[in-house]
């Protein structure tokens, strides 16, 4: 087209590609290779936190339970007790105020290594009194399928209850 001596240029619209904001197929097949490789390293690492959780799960869980005796024990001004089952993994809490009795087992993979508390008519018992106060301390350790121990300490005089990955000084097998 002419306008007075200069030619104008006519726009191309029908000539000129749009420019589009998608990705090529090759982009997007780059992508999911460092994805596919990213989780096949993460995933060995997922897999054996789950196992080692349950130690700890187990381990808390009967701490906690040794707490929650120690508690109905002082609150109930009665004697209550946890009898610890060696060879079936699982102990029975005996709380003779409120006349509960449970078992709990331990979580797959998890059991007793050692526990040194006393036996009483052949199972091993911690029996925590009115006061609070353990007959006597002792410490149980827990294994699973890995090799990895805790140690559940009961202090003999006070009655502190914690879990250590380190055994007691006291440590006697």
């Amino acid at each position: 087209m002419l306008i007075g001596k200069r030619k104008v240029a006519e726009p191309l619209e029908s000539n000129m590609r749009k420019f589009s904001p998608a990705f090529s197929i090759i982009e997007l097949l780059c992508v999911l290779a460092i994805l596919a490789l990213l989780a096949a390293i993460a995933a060995p690492a997922l897999v054996n936190t789950g196992q080692g959780r349950n130690l700890e799960i187990a381990a808390r869980k009967l701490a906690l339970d040794m707490r929650r005796t120690q508690q109905a024990a002082i609150t109930s001004g009665l004697t209550s007790y946890i009898e610890f089952r060696f060879y079936g993994s699982s102990y029975r809490v005996f709380d003779n105020a409120a006349g509960e009795r449970f078992t709990v087992r331990l979580p797959e993979g998890v059991s007793f290594q050692i526990i040194n508390f006393p036996i009483v008519s052949g199972t091993q018992n911690l029996y925590f009194h009115r006061s609070g106060a353990p007959s006597q301390g002792g410490t149980v350790s827990m294994i699973d399928q890995q090799g990895a121990v805790l140690y559940i300490i009961v202090t003999p005089a006070t009655g502190r209850v914690r879990i250590s990955e380190q055994p007691p000084d006291s440590w006697e097998i």
